[in-house]
């Protein structure tokens, strides 16, 4: 990477980030040699200096690496396990497929990243965090178990384009038997595009889904998918057969259930005066459509055409052949059954070819356990501070590792810029950036940044609005936003910045130009803020037929009452007398 920082300024940097025992006594020596030098002066790579890795805590083993198709797996865990928790991705994916058809299953712009470690817990950790501690000591104490609990639960993070999970699984046995593993399937039903209905996603993957208490077992013949009667069918549906008198029994959490709610209303979405109410009856409903409608397919069309189009009536009557009351009384029947079947799904087992791990390469490391610092770091509270800042150094330490070797591989570069942004340092992040989205780099967010960096740069301090940006600059920030916006998922901020950007563009954009919001608005229909903003730029343009269309349809889409106030207030704003389209 020497061409993208000249070296007294990425050493000042470094010594900025680290402590001094994290840098070696000769690169200070050659930094301070720098300051007296009036002529050339060598620079020495790097060394870190760590304590103990967590290698040596149990396993005594480095981080070990395997791709499957839509994952990548770093883990340090014993061999036994990695095998077992490959199978359980392998046998999970097959079970996804089996619910729903692979085209309801949203792609990844890049494989998910799963990381797998075995640390005794630290006593003085909270239980939620996974920090991948780089550097702690041997004389470290570990917790004792009990009410500390005895595994880090796994957590998923991610920035919209690149996702991890991460967990300690210190406590783990020799055997494992049938490992149970669910990381993927709400991020693939969510970031869908078209996106689904927020019903159709509860209940699928929400609190009562057909797909959160899953059970995926192996059996001589193959691979079972079991679908028990979710936990609230029990006492939910029994409040909603006897009027609200029966007792929710061992589910007391469940609050009363006085009457099925009317489908539009689930169709309408979630409020918060309905409680658990909606999220159960959006889970009934997916349930017989899926498994009891006696028209799988067409439950699948209707689902499909609510992505696409505001649920109606004759939408629902155009795919179920029949009306909201006479589904409501069939939902009704089927209630009594819900409660305590468990459904059953044959599928295909998984390849039985061995999983061939191998020592994971140091950029690899840095690329997936960096970008994990970052994440994990970023999603800190405020009370965390102490702990946000561990994980950005432990992700600092990596990169400026492998940036110390000038590593050139494009997906490292794009998660090192994205983390100098984390790290307020726009310089260096935008010349990662750049290289690794001058190499092509899958990574829509490695492009999206990048143009809200040049933008940034480009927007003076007085901003009057079109007019602000040079059209070099406009047309350099438009096609980083048109390369982001045709690597899948569509990220919402792409389209944001968009609006952004012809809110200052070098002249007043016209329709053609506007009409990548339009597409925006189609593959994120329920997104009604990034509408409203399109909406208000539109009428701030003159663009009025527009601007009350684009709000008229979102209103169709809004899933909260907020939401639906802001686009009504919107409309009232626009001249409902003015037709021409300027």
């Amino acid at each position: 990477m020497a061409e993208m920082m000249n070296p007294a300024e990425g050493l000042r940097l470094r010594l900025a980030r680290h402590s001094a025992g994290a840098i070696s006594l000769a690169v200070v020596l050659a930094w301070v040699g720098r300051l007296h030098a009036s002529e050339q002066v060598t620079v020495m790579d790097p060394v870190f200096v760590e304590a103990a890795s967590p290698s040596n805590h149990g396993s005594g083993r480095s981080w070990q690496y395997l791709a499957l198709p839509g994952f990548e797996i770093l883990s340090r865990c014993p061999d036994a396990f990695n095998d077992a928790y490959a199978d359980a991705l392998e046998r999970g994916a097959l079970a996804r497929q089996a619910l729903l058809p692979e085209a309801f299953w949203g792609e990844l712009a890049s494989p998910m990243k799963i990381i797998l470690y075995n640390r005794p817990p630290d006593e003085r950790e909270a239980l939620r965090r996974n920090p991948i501690d780089l550097a702690w000591s041997s004389d470290d104490r570990a917790g004792s178990g009990g009410e500390q609990g005895l595994v880090s639960h796994p957590v998923t993070l991610g920035d919209g384009d690149t996702f991890i999970n991460c967990g300690n699984y210190w406590d783990t046995q020799p055997s494992y038997g049938d490992v149970g593993v669910e990381v993927d399937s709400a991020l693939r039903l969510r970031l869908h595009t078209p996106h689904y209905p927020a019903w159709f996603i509860e209940g699928v993957v929400g609190a009562h889904g057909v797909n959160e208490h899953r059970i995926v077992r192996s059996t001589p013949t193959g691979v079972l998918l079991l679908i028990p009667g979710a936990d609230w069918t029990a006492s939910a549906g029994a409040q909603a057969l006897h009027g609200g008198t029966a007792a929710a029994g061992k589910d007391s959490h469940v609050p009363p259930i006085r009457a099925f709610l009317p489908l539009g209303v689930v169709f309408a979405g979630p409020r918060d005066d309905l409680g658990d109410l909606w999220s159960a009856e959006a889970a009934l409903l997916v349930r017989w459509g899926l498994f009891h409608s006696g028209d799988r397919q067409g439950f699948l069309d209707f689902v499909a055409e609510a992505s696409r189009t505001p649920v109606t009536e004759a939408v629902f009557r155009k795919h179920l052949h029949m009306g909201y009351p006479e589904a409501q009384r069939r939902l009704e029947d089927y209630l009594p059954a819900a409660m305590g079947e468990t459904l059953q799904v044959t599928i295909q087992g998984p390849s039985a070819r061995p999983h061939d791990f191998r020592d994971a390469t140091p950029t690899e490391v840095a690329r997936i356990v960096g970008d994990w610092g970052r994440l994990e770091g970023r999603s800190a509270d405020l009370m965390e501070t102490d702990y946000k800042q561990e994980c950005l150094e432990q992700a600092d330490r990596l990169f400026e590792r492998v940036v110390a070797r000038k590593e050139r591989d494009p997906e490292f570069l794009a998660a090192f810029g994205l983390y100098e942004i984390e790290a307020k340092d726009d310089l260096r992040a935008r010349r990662a950036l750049e290289a690794a989205t001058g190499a092509d780099v899958m990574r829509p967010r490695a492009y999206l940044e990048l143009a809200r960096l040049r933008l940034d740069m480009t927007l003076s301090d007085i901003q009057q609005g079109i007019g602000d940006v040079r059209a070099a600059d406009y047309d350099d920030i438009l096609k980083l936003l048109d390369t982001a916006r045709e690597q899948m998922p569509a990220l919402a901020g792409t389209y944001y910045l968009y609006a952004r950007v012809f809110a200052h563009a070098p002249t007043q954009p016209d329709l053609n130009e506007l009409r990548v919001l339009e597409d925006g608005m189609r593959l994120l229909p329920q997104e009604s803020q990034l509408a409203y903003k399109a909406a208000s730029l539109y009428a701030q343009l003159g663009y009025r037929n527009e601007a009350r269309a684009a709000a008229e349809r979102a209103l169709g889409f809004a899933e909260s009452e907020h939401d639906r106030v802001l686009l009504r207030g919107l409309l009232d704003r626009v001249n409902p007398g003015s037709h021409a389209t300027k």
